[in-house]
Order: structure tokens, then C-alpha cells, then sequence
């Protein structure tokens, strides 16, 4: 049950008890029209909070409130209640802020108000949050603050307000600590989706204190854990303290709070301990340690001294399972013909790897393909004393990585992402939020000569980001048929870098969903623009990626638009797109003349691994419509299938991004016309897949049509590619869900 904010407020004014106010704190009795008061713009104001009425929220203003205490600690944002009318000294914050002050901090409280869960800004409150602490650290020197120790404090349902605003700053706007008292609401997932919306950053700065009532909302205090232990899993430096009977609700809507002056302590000791030094200790998971099976290890060693092996895969048990009887007729499939060996250890950490090549499991090889699948081990807080990070887990692998390529230099090496698996159910948890860190940090050691960075993680999951029962029994270890997908999907990759032929057998018939590359002859360079997409999407790090086929390419953005030649070509829709996303950092994965099967493709070399874009864009299927002598027309049912893949491997890829699916826009001037019809037929199965998965289905095509249902010259040139006046059309059906923060 959420708690009412007058209790929690009350709560923390019991809870707070501090001497009567002094000089250096706030007055009782001090003028509200001398109070200062800054906008979210940074202006400085003098006079009472203009803000009237429930739910007007025109004027949020910070209240500022200096403290005199030496020395000064800094400035925190205080976030600690909202649909507050006129908030002013003396109210029911002054005990918590009178604390701040007499511990050495500046306090701005942010006095705001929410409009109902209706309202068309649903997350403005987020939207000030962030303005706020902006304009305070933007405006520090002409406030008088100490610029470089700034916090965020959040309260009960301003705790949840407090985390998401930290999660929507980059990393060079984190505050140095987050401080969270009782925080509500951490349970909430992304809707159509099993992941949590509230996330650490990905690289933590600052630390994290997380107090929470033994008494409260179980469910509250489990999730607020979980995001505990994942900002410690992101290398960040975190702490969660559970206080003991600090607060109970009776009924008759009144509220007995019983103070716990614990809190107090724990704060005061967070204040006056500082951060801790990044570790110079070398990465544990890096250093090789003896495991578990000297006898397997053994055997190994006689197998290897016997005879060479062209195919090696080294792994936990993940891999180890493949000697189980019921695993044999994948690996007699794909391994075995190749002559393969099997160095996978049921329990084994990436030390115990590193232990294992070190003392001889690879001597006098030269295999062609080596397959490295290794993480989750590291990761389990159930079976094993230590927990490392995903910074740690990540060298562990670069270490197993690099001493392969010493060992065996003529080496491919495969690099599986870890796998989804987490303990006690098909949902994330920390321990899959961790691997997942992890497998990002490590896709960027592949450099598409000698290492290859390969994600099948899509074939153990659901849409909506679950883990598929079938393809993982035990929510950790793939089944029999989850190893086959395992090696079906890791194929097109293993029989390339073998120079051998495929040896799946089971190739489906609808090609919309085959990864294909290039596949038609177009006016520009399509493996250029993919190796530039390769080369500059780290360093964009971008908030908006959409994908598609010549419709978005020509759009504009990064990589530019070009010619055949690499020269630059000017984009069809550029004012548009410079005025819709010209105040983000966007990425254009669109490509002329690109199928379903061609942006599976892409997808699964590399253009998404290791982003965490806000949303994603989805336009793509349209030129399925069309058969070549290259690629036949799909059907309707293929092309949504198609469609569908491509949502799922986003999905899986970048598990807290809202997925925007486009309807296929319509092409051919008359409305009778035969392909018309088509995407019409599309369209409709398409709106059915996207409500069924909460996936936000976007339909502009309507509004590119005049009143008889012909496409204008003006608005597509060639009856197919918008003009700026038609992207003008497309900019304006998404903005507001761009815009979202």
C-alpha cells in the first residue's frame, strides 16, 4: 500500500528531531517574501512561491536555504513530497531541511505540484526534477555553491522521483550522492515488459545510501534492494540499511509513527565517510585460481596431447552440458564434424579458465575457431562467497581473451554475450542486470578480425523480455532445444569463420526472417555505411536510434547520407529531422533498399550491442512487398514475423528502451493499387502485434493521404519516399513520444 504523504512526512519530522532553530537555520518567523527562491532556469527570484492551486503547475520553483555550518558540504536537492500548496519555513520539511543545514549542506527543496495521472504531461514532475538539478549545478558560481558536491534526496514516492532522475542524467551530470529514505514504488516495470523502469546508472559516480522500514511495503523494500545491489554491480559504490520498526499505519486514516533516531545515524555516518578510491587491486576475476575438477582437467590435458583440434569450446556448464546424452545430437550436428573439443566445466568462473589455459588446456593447439562462453558464475551471490562486478567480470573475460590470442594467434574467437539466465524465475533480477553490464563492456574488445563479439540471447527470451521456459527449464541453463537455437543462431558466424559450409539444417522458409546482408545494388555503399555505423555509434552514445530502410536513410542524421562514391548526398528531409532531433544524440540505421532480413542482419553484427538509447524507431518492411532476383515478396503474415524478429532482438539488446513502431508508411499513388492494399493488410496485423505486446504502435499514414486516398506528388516525390513536407508529417506524429523523458 502506498503510504500517505503526510504520514512520511510526519514520520521524518518526528524522526529528525533536532535542536529549536538558530541564526544559522531557519527562521520561524523569517518574511516569506525574502525568502529566495530560484527558477528551473536558473533565476533568481525574492519573494514567496507564486504557485496556486492544486495542480497548477506553471511556476515549480527551488527554495533555497543556506547553511552557515563550517565546513560546507555541499548542496543537496531535496525531493521529499509534491501537491504542495504553499510550502514554506515552519512547514512539515523544516525539521528534515533544519538537519541538512546543521550537517553542512545548502538545501534546495523543490516545491512542485503534479497534475493527475491523465494529464498530457504525466511526467512532468520527472521533467522538473531534472530542470532542477541542472539549473543548479549550471548556475553554482553565481549562487554561491559549492560546485563540486552536489546531491539528490529523495523521500517516499519522491525517492522513486529522486532515482529516475539519476537514471535520465548523463554521466557527467550524476550528483556525487543519491540518498534514498523509504523510497516507494521501485516494483514498476516498463510497460509490455518484465524489466524494471527504475535503473541505476550505467556508470555510476556518485555513491548510494538506500534506507528502508522493516515494516513497509515488502515488495518496495525487495526491488529497492535489487536496484542496491545493481548499482554495486555497475561499479558503483552503494549502501542499503533496513531500520526496524521505524514506522507503522494504523486504520482511521491517522498515522502512529514511533521514532527511530537510527536514521539519524546512518545519515550523519554517510555524511562524514567519503567515497571510496576506485580499487587498484588487480581484478580478482583476472587472476587465475584452480577449480573444481582436476580430473576433467586431467583427462583434457591427455586429450589434447593425443591429437589436434580444428574447434574448441570453453565455457561452464553451459557448455559442459553438451557430453550430457540428451545434448549429443546438437553437438553431433555442429561440433562434432568439425572436430571439436568440449573444455566447458560445470561451476567454473573466468579465474578458473584462466587457470585452466595457463596449465596446458590449449598446448601445442592452433584451433581455427575458439568459443568463449563464460559469466554467469561470476555473478551468482547464491553458491559463491564473492560477487564480482561487471567491470570485473568483463577483465576476466578480456583476460581469458587475450591470453588466447597469445596462445593460439591464428585463432577466431568467438565471445558469447552471457547468457540471461538469473536464479528463481523467468523475470531479471540484478544478477541478469549485471551480465548484461558486462557483455557491453566486453563487446567492445571485438575488432572483426580475431575477436567476434556474438549475441543469441533472443532465442531464450519472450517478448517481453522473460526468459522462455522451454529454452531455459531452470531459468539458467539452456534445454536440449534452447542449445540447438543456441547454435542455429551462432551459425551464419561459426561456418564463415570455419570456411565451411552451414550445417543447419532446419533453415526456415519465411526468408523475411533469414539475417541476410546486402542483398540489392542501391546508390550508395551498403557494407561502407555499415562499418561507419560500426566506427562512430560509441561515440555518439546515442538517446534516439531508428531503424529501417531508405524512408529513414534519407531522412538525414549520422552516418550522413552518401553516394555510391562516399561523397556526401543531401537527405530528402533534413530541416525536419535537424528540428525533431537535432537536440539529441541520434543514430540513423536506415538503409536503402533493406528488408526485415537485412536489418536482422545488421542487428545481430554489432550496429546495437552496447547502447542504451531512450527509444528506438522502427520502420521497416516495406520494400518486403517488393520481389527482385535477389530476395522473392513475403506475405503479409511473413512480414509481420519479420517485423516482429526485429522487436525482439531490440528488445533483447537494449531491455530498457521504448520500442516506436511505425506503421508501414503507404506507397503507389491510387489507393486501389495492389501493394497499397497490401500494407494496408500489414498495417492491421502489425496494430494487433503491438497491442498484445504494449509495443507504442504509431500510424501516420492517414495523415499522408488526400481526402481520396492518393498519395500527392508533394507529399511523396515517387509516390514512396517523403519530401521534407511528408517527413514533416512523420516528425510531428512522433514528437511527443521523443520528447518523453
Amino acid at each position: 500500500m502506498r503510504l500517505p504523504l503526510l504520514l512520511l512526512t510526519t514520520f521524518l519530522l518526528l524522526l529528525l528531531s533536532v535542536p529549536s532553530y538558530g541564526q544559522k537555520g531557519i527562521d520561524k518567523k523569517q518574511n516569506p517574501d525574502k525568502q529566495v527562491f530560484i527558477t528551473l532556469s536558473g533565476q533568481v527570484l525574492s519573494g514567496k512561491n507564486q504557485i496556486k492551486g492544486d495542480w497548477n503547475t506553471a511556476a515549480p520553483l527551488l527554495h533555497l536555504f543556506r547553511t552557515q555550518a563550517k565546513p560546507n558540504r555541499g548542496t543537496i536537492l531535496l525531493l521529499s513530497g509534491n501537491k504542495i500548496k504553499h510550502p514554506k519555513a515552519g512547514d512539515k520539511n523544516a525539521k528534515m531541511i533544519q538537519f541538512l543545514i546543521d550537517e553542512g549542506f545548502d538545501v534546495a527543496n523543490l516545491e512542485y505540484t503534479s497534475k493527475p495521472a491523465n494529464s498530457p504531461a504525466p511526467n512532468l514532475a520527472l521533467t522538473n526534477s531534472l530542470k532542477a538539478f541542472r539549473a543548479l549545478r549550471e548556475n553554482a558560481k553565481k549562487l554561491g555553491l559549492l560546485a563540486n558536491h552536489f546531491s539528490i534526496m529523495g523521500v517516499a514516492s519522491d525517492g522513486h522521483l529522486a532515482a529516475r532522475t539519476v537514471q535520465k542524467l548523463d554521466t557527467n551530470e550524476q550528483p556525487e550522492d543519491l540518498i534514498l529514505v523509504d523510497p516507494s514504488h521501485f516494483d514498476e516495470i516498463i510497460p509490455g515488459t518484465v524489466f524494471p523502469a527504475i535503473m541505476p546508472p550505467l556508470s555510476p559516480i556518485g555513491r548510494l545510501l538506500c534506507t528502508f522500514s522493516s515494516d513497509g511495503n515488502k515488495e518496495w523494500i525487495r526491488t529497492a534492494r535489487e536496484y542496491t545491489k545493481t548499482w554495486i554491480g555497475y561499479d558503483g559504490e552503494a549502501t542499503f540499511k533496513l531500520i526496524a520498526d521505524s514506522a507503522t499505519v494504523l486504520n482511521g486514516g491517522k498515522a502512529l509513527i514511533e521514532s527511530e533516531p537510527k536514521l539519524v545515524e546512518i545519515l550523519k555516518s554517510f555524511f562524514e565517510t567519503k567515497g571510496e578510491l576506485k580499487s587498484t587491486v588487480v581484478n580478482p576475476a583476472a587472476i587465475p585460481v584452480a577449480g573444481y575438477s582436476p580430473d576433467r582437467h586431467a583427462e583434457k590435458l591427455s586429450l589434447v596431447a593425443k591429437e589436434k583440434f580444428d574447434l574448441v569450446l570453453i565455457g561452464n556448464s553451459i557448455t559442459n552440458n553438451f557430453e550430457k546424452p540428451e545434448y549429443q545430437p546438437v553437438w553431433k550436428q555442429f561440433f562434432e564434424p568439425r572436430k571439436a573439443i568440449n573444455l566447458g566445466y560445470s561451476g567454473y568462473r573466468t579465474e578458473n579458465l584462466l587457470w585452466n589455459i595457463e596449465h596446458g588446456e590449449l598446448e601445442g593447439q592452433s584451433p581455427k575457431v575458439i568459443i568463449v562462453e563464460i559469466g554467469t558464475n561470476n555473478i551468482d551471490e547464491k553458491n559463491y562467497p564473492t560477487r564480482h562486478t561487471a567491470g570485473q567480470l568483463a577483465g576476466g573475460i578480456a583476460a581469458i581473451v587475450k591470453l588466447l590470442r597469445e596462445k593460439c594467434p591464428d585463432s577466431k574467437i568467438i565471445v558469447m554475450r552471457c547468457f540471461p539466465g538469473c536464479y528463481g524465475g523467468p523475470n531479471p533480477t540484478s544478477h541478469r542486470a549485471i551480465l548484461e553490464r558486462a557483455s557491453d563492456l566486453v563487446s567492445r574488445i571485438a575488432d572483426g578480425k580475431h575477436v567476434f563479439y556474438c549475441d543469441v540471447n533472443h532465442v531464450f527470451l519472450n517478448m517481453d523480455g522473460s526468459i522462455n521456459h522451454e529454452m531455459m527449464p531452470d531459468w539458467l541453463h539452456p534445454s536440449p532445444e534452447g542449445a540447438k537455437r543456441w547454435a542455429q543462431a551462432m551459425e551464419p558466424l561459426l561456418s564463415e569463420l570455419m570456411g565451411d559450409k552451414s550445417l543447419d539444417t532446419e533453415i526456415p522458409s519465411n526468408s523475411a526472417i533469414v539475417p541476410a546482408s546486402k542483398l540489392e545494388q542501391d546508390s550508395y555503399n551498403w557494407w561502407g555505411r555499415h562499418a561507419e555505423i560500426l566506427q562512430i555509434k560509441d561515440s555518439i552514445n546515442p538517446e534516439v536510434v531508428l531503424i529501417g530502410n531508405s524512408i529513414t536513410h534519407f531522412w538525414g542524421g549520422l552516418p550522413q547520407v552518401r553516394n555510391a562514391d562516399g561523397s556526401a548526398r543531401i537527405p530528402n528531409g533534413p530541416k525536419t529531422y535537424a528540428s525533431l532531433l537535432g537536440k539529441y544524440r541520434a543514430l540513423n540505421l536506415g538503409f536503402g533498399w533493406d528488408r526485415t532480413q537485412n536489418a536482422l542482419w545488421r542487428l545481430d553484427h554489432g550496429e546495437l550491442d552496447g547502447l542504451h538509447p531512450g527509444k528506438v524507431i522502427i520502420d521497416i518492411g516495406t520494400n518486403n512487398t517488393s520481389g527482385t532476383s535477389n530476395a522473392r515478396m513475403n506475405s503479409t503474415a511473413e512480414i509481420v514475423e519479420g517485423i516482429r524478429e526485429v522487436c525482439l532482438r531490440v528488445r533483447s539488446k537494449v531491455p530498457g528502451t521504448k520500442i516506436i513502431l511505425m506503421a508501414v508508411f503507404p506507397r503507389e499513388q491510387m489507393p486501389e493499387n495492389p501493394r497499397r492494399i497490401l500494407i494496408n493488410e500489414i498495417n492491421r496485423q502489425l496494430e494487433l502485434f503491438a497491442k498484445s505486446e504494449k509495443i507504442t504502435f504509431v500510424d501516420i499514414g492517414p495523415k499522408m493521404l488526400s481526402p481520396d486516398g492518393t498519395i500527392s506528388k508533394e507529399i511523396m516525390g515517387d509516390f514512396c519516399h517523403p519530401t521534407e513536407k511528408g517527413y514533416q508529417i512523420w516528425a510531428d506524429g512522433i514528437r511527443s513520444l521523443i520528447e518523453e523523458p
